[in-house]
């Protein structure tokens, strides 16, 4: 099980769940995205960075996560940590990733510091609802049975 996230939404002494902070980002395609849009789906939130080994050793495993929840009501959003939009599309021309999932570009890191996020790679479960489900700081498989099965409950 993922550790929690120190945020300022998830309060552990809360017996009711806390929404998540609403944010509007541009990703790499000049496209705006609101996580309050996406309301009705589980929501990855990723926040990463090109500089992070561990952000970009589980990058492709939250990309063929993606895929195996294809059928389901399921969101990811990469937040860039701080990086310019030249920085990220020349790191994925070197590494030759190809993602099926937006990289959203936070400049001055003001979403992240929103969130709280102190240390790379922070991921957080959004449910269907726009309430915090879990998150954890550091790499994971995500594409693994035992994740898959931490978050088939949020669908329900």
């Amino acid at each position: 099980m993922m550790i929690a996230v120190a945020t300022p939404f998830a309060n552990a002494d809360s017996n009711s769940p806390e929404n998540v902070p609403n944010f509007t980002l541009l990703d790499t395609d000049n496209q705006s995205i609101t996580l309050e849009s996406l309301r009705g789906n589980v929501v990855m939130i990723n926040f990463w960075a090109t500089w992070c080994p561990p952000c970009v050793e589980e990058l492709p495993s939250i990309d063929a996560l993606g895929k195996s929840f294809a059928d389901k009501p399921f969101k990811i959003l990469a937040v860039n940590m701080g990086e310019d939009k030249e920085s990220i599309i020349s790191f994925l021309d070197r590494v030759g990733f190809s993602l099926d999932f937006p990289l959203l570009i936070d400049p001055g890191a003001k979403t992240a510091d929103l969130y709280a996020v102190r240390t790379l790679p922070a991921t957080l479960l959004v449910n269907r609802d726009g309430t915090f489900a879990f998150g954890g700081v550091g790499a994971r498989e995500w594409n693994s049975e035992q994740t898959r099965n931490e978050i088939l409950p949020l669908f329900n």
